[in-house]
């Protein structure tokens, strides 16, 4: 269970107990095949009893036929047929009671489970409710406007949620260990029945439920360093990392620290978890697996999505069904259409109910932790698991794999795409929309979303480090395209993201970042790609007018803060600017349109961050691949005018126009080509 607010891990500690592991433990056990067993003693019990009744009648008809004066008799007299006889009769009477007594285990064990998983259901229920009221109450506490003792009262609001939440969990534990110790009770006499039918009941190991849950692994818990987690998982043994594994509990592969691959198996575990909950309701009632998850990638509602409760589900189940869907149809899109030859990938983080369900998720196409080159890939506004952006029309991370592969063969290549922060969202399409209701631009003109994001950011890819194999050598590239470059230029200058190159893509401003400098890349470069018909890439501040002026002149629907920060491609950034212009391109002016196709296969703009991402950025000179930075316009009056009377000085006047040019603006258009990629 995934809660926002509540703890699980405290939850459990509070109570004094774990109600899950106990249903966990019942669960684990198969009263089918306990059944299965009683009725193959059952139908032994009767052939036995036939072949007994046939053995005696044989007996009768031999004994009424021998005479009796040759002695004794030759078959009925002798041991082995005596000892048969025994053996048959006995057999007929205990078989029978013993398939009885396993029919009851099966009964009761079956009776167990249904009541557990009840019991836990009605608490996850009750949990979620909480949770649901917590947050709630945690929206009304960011109100600026709340007085003290409103928001007194509040937190004693939330304390007393909190509070209800562990009662409710203490109940569930009592009766969880209620229905636990009824079946022990009764599993016990059945075994001492058994025994003194001459059965050995050890057989029922493995698929009876164990006598007692295993024992839970605790995990770190929140805010643990990536470095602490590491050195917690390394203190584990073998069986009980398989044991994590078999449970995937779902924080477990979302925890910075632990292994790679590790985390991608449990992630993958508990997506499908996520699949097979919806599915199995979505068949008892005759609907299709396959059209279900048609629905979701077209988007359309249907009456399970629309009616949980109908299907024994909650609306969380459904959320979390729909972003599992799509988070497999991107991991499956990432592996490729060859089945004999797929990309290794892997589910490396993964959260449905991330963000108020738009979710979090990050697909890992190589081995993180033993590529020589890393590329972190980080998309922009309008971008989220619910929204598709793992698989629908998006090959950046494929095409930036794929390129490397053969830019640097000789280098294990990992690409990370990063779909980890809330990103804000526009309609590009409308972008009229903005002068009516300037507050739509609240999300995307304001920093407030990329730096929550960097921070996430900054953890994930210091983290890489620390799982990271330190016998190979790791270059790190993190790109960042649109808004989510200013999240990556957020995570660099204010959280302390550790990183070889960065890479901006698009980029509508720096934030916190007003130089390369803040970057603290020791050695290493900020890269730009502008392209010069790209909208978005000149919305960052040029040094005339910051964005901010406008939103304070029409009263500052905004906030106090608008605009996004400084244009890393303009003259002073010191950033290395590289050609990214878009081939074919129909605008006149810059346009929204040209924002999206700094991956295209065969692109100037991917040719050069396939190089920067294989630690080849030094050759995107020698391949005249790096175009100087946007400046201002300036009008200069000439240094002299020449005359019938020889050449008059005249002093040399310079003017600073407000208008910024950019001098890929001009170029041929024969001169963008979309021919560059690695062969």
């Amino acid at each position: 269970m995934q809660l926002r607010y509540i703890s699980i891990p405290a939850l459990i500690a509070f109570a004094g107990g774990d109600p899950w592991a106990i249903n966990r433990s019942l669960q684990a056990g198969n009263p089918g095949q306990i059944a299965s067993l009683a009725s193959t003693f059952q139908a032994a019990g009767r052939s036995t009893a036939e072949a007994n009744a046939a053995f005696e009648d044989a007996r009768h008809r031999f004994d009424a036929a021998w005479n009796h004066q040759n002695g004794d008799h030759p078959i009925n007299d002798s041991a082995e047929v005596q000892r048969t006889a025994q053996s048959l009769g006995a057999q007929s009477e205990q078989l029978p009671k013993i398939g009885a007594e396993l029919e009851n285990v099966a009964a009761a064990l079956a009776e167990a489970q249904k009541a557990a998983a009840g019991q836990v259901a009605t608490l996850e229920a009750q949990l979620k409710g909480l949770d649901d009221m917590i947050g709630e109450a945690v929206e009304m506490e960011n109100d600026p406007h709340l007085s003290a003792a409103d928001r007194d009262a509040l937190n004693a609001y939330i304390t007393s949620l909190e509070d209800d939440a562990i009662r409710d969990t203490k109940a569930a534990l009592g009766q969880l260990q209620t229905i636990r110790s009824g079946y022990s009770d009764l599993l016990q006499t059945a075994m001492t029945t058994l025994r003194t039918d001459g059965y050995d009941p050890s057989i029922l190991q493995g698929v009876d439920a164990p006598a007692s849950p295993q024992q839970a692994i605790a995990l770190p818990p929140p805010g643990t360093s990536a470095e602490d987690a590491n050195r917690w998982w390394n203190t584990l043994s073998p069986d009980q990392k398989r044991q994590l594994i078999a449970d995937h509990p779902p924080a477990l592969g979302n925890i910075d620290g632990i292994p790679a691959e590790v985390r991608g198996q449990v992630n993958e575990a508990v997506m499908n978890d996520d699949l097979r909950r919806v599915e199995s309701a979505a068949q008892r009632q005759g609907m299709s697996p396959n059209a279900l998850r048609g629905d979701v990638l077209d988007n359309r509602d249907n009456d399970l999505f629309a009616n949980p409760g109908k299907y024994g589900l909650s609306p969380t189940d459904i959320t979390r069904y729909q972003n599992a869907v799509k988070t497999n149809q991107g991991v499956e899109h990432d592996r490729g259409p060859d089945k004999n030859h797929p990309r290794p990938v892997s589910l490396w983080a993964y959260d449905p109910t991330a963000y108020g369900g738009k979710g979090r998720a990050a697909i890992a196409i190589g081995n993180l932790d033993n590529a020589q080159n890393t590329a972190v890939i980080v998309p922009g506004t309008n971008s989220s698991v619910k929204g598709g952006w793992l698989y629908d029309g998006h090959n950046d991370a494929i095409n930036l794999y794929d390129q490397s592969l053969k830019a640097d063969p000789g280098r294990q290549t990992a690409v990370l795409a990063w779909m980890g922060y809330n990103a804000p969202e526009f309609d590009f399409q409308h972008p009229e929309s903005a002068v009516v209701d300037p507050s739509k631009l609240q999300q995307v003109g304001t920093p407030w979303m990329a730096r929550a994001g960097g921070m996430q950011l900054a953890a994930d890819v210091n983290s890489l480090a620390v799982t990271h194999d330190g016998g190979i050598p790791s270059h790190v590239t993190v790109i960042g395209h649109s808004y989510g470059s200013t999240t990556v230029a957020d995570a660099f200058a204010n959280s302390g993201m550790h990183a070889n190159d960065a890479v901006l893509i698009g980029c509508p401003g720096t934030d916190l970042a007003h130089s390369a400098a803040d970057f603290h890349l020791n050695g290493g470069q900020v890269y730009v790609g502008a392209a010069s018909t790209d909208a978005i890439s000149w919305i960052g501040e040029s040094g005339n007018v910051a964005p901010n002026a406008a939103n304070i002149a029409i009263g500052a629907p905004l906030g106090q803060l608008a605009g996004l920060g400084t244009d890393p491609a303009h003259e002073g950034f010191g950033a290395v600017r590289f050609r990214a212009e878009v081939a074919g391109t129909h605008n006149a002016v810059p346009w929204f349109n040209d924002h999206s196709h700094y991956y295209d296969r065969g692109s100037e703009a991917l040719h050069n961050m396939t190089e920067i991402a294989t630690g080849h950025g030094n050759n995107l000179a020698s391949e005249h691949m790096l175009v100087p930075q946007r400046d201002e316009a300036k009008i200069s009056t000439p240094t002299q005018v020449s005359t019938p009377f020889g050449n008059i000085p005249l002093p040399h006047v310079e003017i600073h126009t407000p208008v910024t040019v950019d001098p890929e603006w001009d170029r041929p258009s024969n001169s963008v080509t979309t021919d560059h990629d690695f062969k």
